[in-house]
């Protein structure tokens, strides 16, 4: 049986990739970051300066885990 995966989206909004309408806190994106990696999701896409529907634009991170 292959592996099956759940995936997560996560939205940040400033300071990555070079955008300059806020700087990056990077201390929080890295605890949110390992919060995700405690849970087990693994960091597999990033869409960067993404218009998103009704929704601050920004950069997309995509996220996957096996479903047990």
């Amino acid at each position: 049986m292959a592996d099956q995966f759940e995936y997560i989206t996560h939205v940040q909004t400033g300071g990555l990739l070079g955008r300059k309408s806020e700087e990056l806190d990077r201390s929080a994106l890295e605890k949110r970051l390992n919060e995700m990696g405690a849970e087990g999701w693994d960091f597999v896409w990033l869409l960067p300066d993404q218009n998103l529907h009704r929704e601050k634009d920004g950069h997309v991170l995509i996220f996957k885990r096996k479903v047990s």
